[in-house]
């Protein structure tokens, strides 16, 4: 998996102006859920390990060869970033709405803007620094003191790694050594 013709990403895309947008209600989450989902099938990608934050996304995804991980995040955003305008109109939820008005400002043809104009990727080379990437991404909910553990996060890959059922969406966890393996080197 490392160092094939395809990549293993941590990627991190955040709100602009880290507006909490997500914690307006569990609706905000399945936008996000829906269309990732939606951008692995299109893009054959593999996800592998997802925490979606009130204001930021942390994924780690592996690509295949011939498909860039801008396009799937282009998308992505994009698609996110229209449903959760047409969410926020039909509660009306106003202060949001104002706050995506003015992000777009100056933005050629933008009435409304989500995303940062940029995401962070980082390409994984190998087991040991993808279990501290998951790890990272796992426990970023109780750092941030929205849950005791990580498993209690209802948007996030934990549960599929701890063994304790399953996220909302499907993660492939079969790159796992065990770190006892990644000791005996």
């Amino acid at each position: 998996m490392f160092g094939g013709e395809g990549h293993v990403f941590f990627l991190t895309t955040t709100v602009v102006e880290f507006a909490k947008i997500f914690a307006c209600g569990p609706q905000y989450y399945d936008i996000l859920v829906n269309s990732l989902g939606f951008v692995l099938k299109e893009h054959r990608a593999l996800l592998r390990a997802y925490v979606f934050m009130p204001s930021h996304v942390h994924l780690v995804i592996e690509m295949p060869a011939g498909e860039r991980i801008s396009d799937l995040m282009r998308d992505f955003k994009k698609f996110t970033s229209t449903k959760v305008r047409q969410q926020l109109q039909r509660e009306e939820r106003s202060e949001f709405l104002q706050v995506l008005r003015w992000n777009a400002g100056g933005k050629k043809n933008q009435v409304f803007k989500l995303w940062m104009d940029r995401f962070d990727d980082v390409v994984i080379h190998d087991d040991e620094m993808m279990a501290v990437k998951i790890d990272y991404i796992h426990n970023n909910p109780v750092k941030a003191g929205l849950v005791a553990t990580a498993e209690e996060w209802n948007y996030s890959s934990a549960r599929d790694y701890l063994g304790m059922g399953h996220g909302p969406l499907p993660v492939a966890t079969d790159w796992f050594t065990s770190r006892e393996e990644l000791a005996k080197g």
